[in-house]
């Protein structure tokens, strides 16, 4: 398994404990966070590799050679540019083997056009909604958030090959899943 932007390690530690048999790669950009990482997934041994890379230039980001059936993501893609996401689900996408599995956790962004409907609705569950569009779109860049529309966000899923579908949508979160082609002949894993 890959796990893009592993941070703590917190998911990758809930994984490894729900999949006894597999194996995990963490990347992170950030060396605190991958101390932390290591730390916490210590007790998983050589079953876990964490990897410095940036997923803004995933060209650069030198994986262990393993065979990788799934990936996954979690609140991380939003801090790239729309660009970068594209990419970064591209790369993933050939990474990942044939018949292999990528869900992406992450926050989506909400149109202009929609921004009063959805803030009507979003408002019962977080009080602290932004009145306007435009103090949604200055507390998004003050936290470094730059969220893409989910059609595009299956858009590019779709354009790196994948078969790919939003399975859950919550206001601004969503969980969006791809799964790779398996060639002429195999089987999914």
């Amino acid at each position: 398994m890959l796990d893009l932007g592993v941070g703590s390690g917190l998911v990758a530690a809930a994984v490894l404990e729900t999949l006894p048999k597999a194996r995990l790669v963490g990347v992170d950009f950030s060396v605190p966070m991958l101390e932390l990482a290591r730390e916490r997934l210590r007790g998983f041994g050589a079953r876990v590799d964490l990897v410095p890379g940036d997923l803004a230039s995933v060209d650069r980001i030198e994986l262990p050679d393993l065979p990788y059936r799934a990936a996954f993501s979690v609140q991380t893609l939003h801090h790239l540019s729309d660009a970068e996401k594209a990419a970064a689900m591209a790369w993933t996408a050939e990474v990942v083997e044939p018949g292999g599995l990528i869900v992406i956790i992450d926050r989506v962004r909400v149109c202009e056009e929609l921004f009063h409907d959805w803030a009507v609705l979003w408002r019962r569950i977080d009080p602290g909604t932004p009145a306007t569009y435009a103090d949604h779109v200055e507390a998004l860049a003050e936290a470094g958030d730059r969220p893409a529309l989910l059609q595009d966000q299956l858009r590019w899923l779709e354009n790196a090959g994948l078969e790919a579908s939003c399975l859950h949508l919550y206001g601004n979160r969503a969980v969006l899943i791809g799964r790779k082609p398996v060639s002429v002949g195999g089987s999914a894993p």
